[in-house]
């Protein structure tokens, strides 16, 4: 069989999330082609989305030695470093991101020089939005580490997201325009502040709810009786990872109604027909209409006593402002930030860890998670 026809039949395979199959396919073709960088790659990433970035890494240095300039290959090996916790060459390669699918052509093109580490003692710098609303939250913690050098910060966010950092005193402005931005020094986007400053651990509660918010929830919610649980079951309904994350309301319903002694809210704002029905059915507190932006979740969020989450931006708000913490997580395509075979983050210090231990099956999750509730309901 032809190398080509191999790695074609392996990348069918791993979209099916039948990753063994495709390790062999891929194998093969480079056993036929050892030239193949495509199949030294795809070898490569697939170990990595299967939780094993350190054996990984040499399939994808090899690819790259084959081909220097391959964007995807490069891509992945930062994806690989990062998985396996190496920050300083994870966010160093991580700068191929630039060139990688989607952000390919969305690096702004801006006059003043990018921010390498000069001094920044009475200087202005702007940082600039990118991706997704997590990672913006997540790594709006390094303004703080900004503004510690002596910068004046000029934050750029996504709509929706302006409102949210409204709290921050740390901010010389707010936009979410980058032609709105006052005159400044040097710029940077916001997940490049990783590479400058590579530590991850940081100070809780550097995202806080607007005192008017949290009156205006305080009065939504009434008193409060019983344990406070916020749900989040997905990501973005187009997001091939969100496949692999995101749990089936049905199942993340199993675990409400194990605890019918708990205040059950929904975080979850995008809900497809059957979702809305399943939860119009449940135990579970809705409030359509309610949130507006992302400052008024964190209103919400402030009042719970705990926040169970998939990876999306729910669950990088709750760890942003300090609360306790659960995250679901997926077996096969984990996200790096998460690391393997731990159940804490270093990113969320409140947050605990629950991991699938088959791909697909979260029987096992639900079915932990129940068991740690009893030990912490209040």
């Amino acid at each position: 069989m032809d190398a080509n026809q191999l790695v074609h039949d392996g990348n069918n395979f791993r979209n099916s999330t039948q990753p063994d199959k495709a390790l062999a396919c891929y194998a093969q073709a480079f056993v036929l082609d050892p030239t193949n960088m495509h199949a030294w790659n795809n070898y490569g990433n697939t170990l990595r989305e299967m939780g094993e970035p350190l054996r990984a890494i040499p399939f994808l240095q090899h690819a790259i030695a084959l081909d220097p300039t391959d964007v995807t290959a490069n891509f992945n090996l930062s994806v690989a470093y990062l998985l396996a916790g190496d920050l300083d060459k994870g966010f160093d390669q991580y700068e191929w991101r630039w060139k990688y699918e989607h952000l390919d052509g969305q690096l702004p093109q801006l006059v003043k020089p990018k921010w390498n580490g000069e001094s920044l003692q009475n200087k202005t710098i702007l940082i600039t939005g990118e991706q997704g609303i997590g990672d913006q939250i997540q790594f709006a913690r390094y303004i703080k580490n900004l503004h510690e050098l002596g910068a004046k910060v000029i934050f750029q966010v996504t709509e929706g997201l302006g409102e949210l950092f409204l709290t921050n005193p740390l901010l010389y402005q707010l936009i979410t325009d980058i032609k709105h931005a006052q005159e400044y020094d040097y710029w940077l986007p916001v997940m490049s502040l990783g590479r400058m400053f590579k530590t991850v651990e940081h100070e809780l509660g550097y995202v806080k709810a607007h005192p008017t918010l949290v009156n205006d929830w305080n009065n939504i919610l009434g008193i409060k009786k019983q344990m406070r649980v916020g749900i989040c079951w997905s990501g973005r309904k187009d997001s091939w990872l969100n496949q692999h994350k995101s749990i089936p309301v049905e199942k993340i319903l199993e675990l409400v109604n194990l605890n019918p002694d708990i205040e059950w809210i929904n975080l979850q704002i995008q809900l497809s027909p059957e979702e809305t029905a399943a939860i119009d059915n449940s135990p579970v507190k809705v409030f359509p209409g309610l949130i507006r932006h992302w400052a008024d979740t964190a209103g919400l969020v402030h009042h719970l006593d705990m926040v169970i989450s998939v990876d999306t931006a729910i669950a990088h708000l709750a760890g942003a402002m300090g609360k306790q913490l659960w995250i679901p997580l997926n077996k096969y395509a984990i996200d790096w930030r998460y690391l393997t075979n731990t159940n804490t983050s270093k990113w969320y210090p409140t947050a605990r860890l629950f991991r699938q231990t088959q791909i697909s099956d979260w029987n096992d999750v639900i079915q932990t998670m129940h068991k740690f509730l009893q030990k912490v309901k209040i």
